[in-house]
Parts: structure tokens; sequence; C-alpha cells
């Protein structure tokens, strides 16, 4: 009788670890991530956009849009990734929306791709231009501030349009919640 006992409790306590360890992967597997711990990658470095990454914003894919992606990392050491740099605003000017856990947060890395060149960008240092007219330019979501490397790109930007002006052009500093209701406002209806 004793073996049967123990043979008992060693199924169950095999069932329980099973449980346990399961509840620990993170779900059922139906949920896409939109903010990953950073382990392989510094904070203070852009990563990789993984396929299966969601926006954390609309919930488009980033991995989709190489050339508009955005992504940014938390002192907390989470990294979330963005379709485009509209939705990269709107998380920026209020991440708490997003993501209750990262209300008032400190941001490590903050990356974006140059209108013109593509590349991955601090968006720290970069230039924004405020982008109004959707039919200008074609990118995820249709309306994004647009960024620049060099304030002088941002310069030409607004150069080639009668209805924009060197007051459209940004920094990041200057983000706010209406210029990210504008670019996003129904996200945060």
């Amino acid at each position: 009788m004793r073996t049967s006992l123990s043979r008992r409790r060693l199924v169950v306590a095999a069932g329980a670890l099973t449980v346990g360890l399961a509840g620990c992967t993170g779900g059922d597997g139906d949920a896409t991530p939109t903010a990953t711990p950073t382990s392989t990658t510094a904070r203070t470095d852009p990563a990789p956009v993984p396929a299966e990454a969601s926006c954390a914003v609309c919930n488009m894919v980033p991995a989709n849009f190489p050339d508009y992606n955005a992504q940014l990392t938390v002192e907390a050491g989470d990294r979330v990734f963005f379709c485009s740099s509209g939705c990269f605003g709107a998380y920026y000017v209020d991440p708490g929306h997003f993501e209750p856990s990262h209300e008032g947060t400190t941001f490590a890395g903050l990356w974006v791709h140059d209108h013109e060149t593509k590349e991955l960008i601090d968006a720290r240092s970069a230039w924004f231009v405020r982008e109004t007219n959707a039919d200008r330019v074609d990118d995820p979501m249709q309306r994004n501030p647009l960024p620049f490397a060099d304030r002088a790109d941002a310069e030409a930007y607004v150069a080639g349009y009668d209805d924009l002006s060197e007051a459209d052009i940004l920094r990041l500093d200057d983000f706010d919640t209406d210029l990210a209701t504008f670019y996003r406002g129904r996200f945060f209806e």
C-alpha cells in the first residue's frame, strides 16, 4: 500500500510541476509579444525585429515594414517594437496607455528609420517632420511624423511643399499628446 501512495504522490507532483512550468512559458501560445526582455542585445543598442513581434500600438507586424519600423527599450529591460514612427510617437508620449507596467518609465534606447536613407537612427538625435498629408508618403498607417538623421534633410523635405514650413520640424522632446492623437487618435479612445 505504501508503494501505491508514493506513486500517486509522484504522479501528482509531476502533474503540478508540468502545469507550473507551462504557466511560465508565457501563455497559451496564441499571443504575439509586443515587448520582449532584452538579453542578447544591450538596451542601448537596436536589435533585429522578431518576425512574431506585433506593434505595441496598432498590433500590425513591424517585421513587415523594415524601412519604417521603430523600437525602444525601457530601463526595466523590455524592448518594444512598432510598425512606424507614428505608433512609436504615440507610445513615447503615453507608454502607460499601451503597457501599464511602462507607466512613468525611463527609456534606455529609442530608434526610428530615417525617411530618406531607411537607416535605423537614434530617435533622440533625429529631426521629425510633422507630415499631415497621407497622400505624400507611402508608409504603414498612412500618416506618420517623418524622421531624418540630419536637419538639412528635414529642411529640404519641408521646402518641397507649400503647406509645410520649418515650424513643422520637431525633435522627439516636442512630441506631446496633441501630436500623438493626431497620428494615432483612435488608439487613445
